[in-house]
């Protein structure tokens, strides 16, 4: 069986706080033969020096203005020219061993998917849980980011990050991935790292269970249930959307 290759492919816009971390991880790996590319959305704030002082890690970088995240994202992904990806953030870390448990993974199973474990906050996600497709792609996986090694071709057959979920587009990809019958999805036994907790969907609560309803009718979900759903979760996030109204008045 062939030795998978792997990029790690990041987003950054002013990022200089945090990316320094993210690389020092990625250089701490056991394994280093892996890609990184690194889209930048135009920075002014030092990003691009990082990157240029990280080139013996960074094999693609490129930095101009983009329509977003996952327009950034795609443009990632035409410049990986590796049989597996892996989405890490700016403020995301990876432990040690994450690449070589992945492409160990990935040789022995053949799987278009490999879901790792993912430390996000306090808690630790792991597992992979088809069964709860209705009730999102937040309960089916750990995190896109860092914590989900994709076959780089399911996008021949799934198509980009559609640009109309600016938050959610991963979720989006993830539901229609992981819940279709001929794709192979495993979950694997390790933690592969930290998810950062600065991210946009983090930030933006109400747009966020906004784009998760629409992504679930838009996935053949029962309206009537995804309805009933999302004023449960509105109204438990309720605090916290009025709490950081307050913050911006």
């Amino acid at each position: 069986m062939t030795h998978p290759s792997i990029s790690v492919v990041t987003v950054t816009l002013n990022s200089a706080h945090d990316l320094p971390r993210l690389i020092d991880s990625l250089r701490a790996q056991a394994d280093r033969d892996f890609e990184h590319v690194v889209i930048d959305g135009g920075s002014n704030d030092g990003t691009w020096d990082i990157v240029e002082r990280s080139r013996d890690l960074i094999t693609y970088a490129v930095s101009e203005p983009d329509r977003g995240l996952y327009d950034a994202l795609n443009k990632g992904l035409r410049a990986v020219r590796t049989e597996y990806y892996l989405v890490m953030g700016a403020d995301d870390v990876l432990y040690p061993q994450a690449i070589a448990n992945f492409r160990a993974i990935a040789q022995q199973s053949n799987a278009d998917v490999v879901v790792a474990g993912v430390k996000t906050g306090d808690t630790t996600r792991r597992g992979l849980h088809v069964h709860r497709a209705w009730l999102g792609h937040a309960a089916m996986t750990t995190s896109h980011s860092v914590g989900m090694l994709f076959r780089t071709r399911l996008h021949e057959r799934f198509g980009d990050y559609p640009l109309r979920y600016p938050i959610l587009a991963d979720g989006y990809f993830i539901k229609r991935v992981c819940t279709a019958k001929d794709v192979k999805a495993i979950a694997a036994d390790f933690v592969a790292g930290e998810f950062g907790m600065h991210g946009c969907s983090a930030r933006n609560l109400t747009r966020t269970l906004c784009e998760s309803w629409q992504i679930q009718l838009d996935t053949g979900e029962s309206p009537l249930v995804q309805y009933l759903l999302f004023q449960l979760r509105l109204l438990r996030n309720l605090p916290r959307i009025i709490a950081r109204s307050d913050s911006r008045a």
